[in-house]
């Protein structure tokens, strides 16, 4: 009798250690998928950055997007006539912050799919200045960048120059150039850290 019931009490135990593993469990799982994720936890809230940029007139402050930029030839001459070694420079522009963070900017020469760039850069020069026709200050396009904090606008007024090299043969002679656009390339610029 005593064997059946030393039997018996470790059946009892073994149950109810399987029923207490059994609740533990459940319990585990449920706490699993019901918890609040926040609770005891810090936030960390990230948002994308808005990086805009507009070129604007540099006398009304108003958009050139999707509009023409005017030529001016450097001399009094008001023809425009590309030969090798003209020179012509568009209207005054600046650049300016319209996103919400500091940003880094570049410009250049962008086309659309009827230019032929490898052929236009063959046969122009772009600079980059900030005077009007006086292209001893100029710089390459390629070679210009600036920085702008937000709604900071450019202090001063660029003018691109468009020069027809020297070297350019008779190839070039009676072809048009259309669709010359001028992009800004805009990053996030490294903002100061504040506590």
């Amino acid at each position: 009798m005593t064997r059946y019931k030393s039997h018996k009490q470790a059946f009892i135990m073994t149950a109810l250690v399987i029923l207490l593993c059994l609740v533990c469990l459940t319990g585990a799982t449920l706490a699993l998928f019901t918890n609040d994720p926040n609770v005891g936890t810090n936030e960390i809230i990230t948002s994308a950055a808005n990086v805009k940029v507009d070129l604007v007139d540099a006398t009304t402050n108003t958009t050139l997007v999707g509009n023409v930029l005017q030529f001016q030839t450097t001399s009094d001459n008001k023809e425009i006539l590309w030969e090798p070694g003209a020179t012509l420079y568009t209207q005054g522009f600046k650049v300016k912050n319209t996103g919400d963070v500091p940003v880094n900017f570049s410009l250049y020469i962008s086309n659309d799919e009827d230019l032929n760039m490898e052929e236009f850069n063959r046969a122009f020069e772009v600079w980059i200045s900030k005077t009007p026709a006086a292209s001893d200050e100029a710089q390459r396009l390629t070679d210009f960048k600036g920085r702008l904090e937000v709604g900071e606008s450019s202090e001063c007024t660029y003018y691109l120059y468009i020069k027809m090299k020297e070297s350019v043969g008779n190839e070039f002679q009676g072809k048009k150039y259309t669709g010359i656009g001028v992009t800004v390339f805009a990053i996030q610029g490294n903002a100061e850290i504040r506590e």
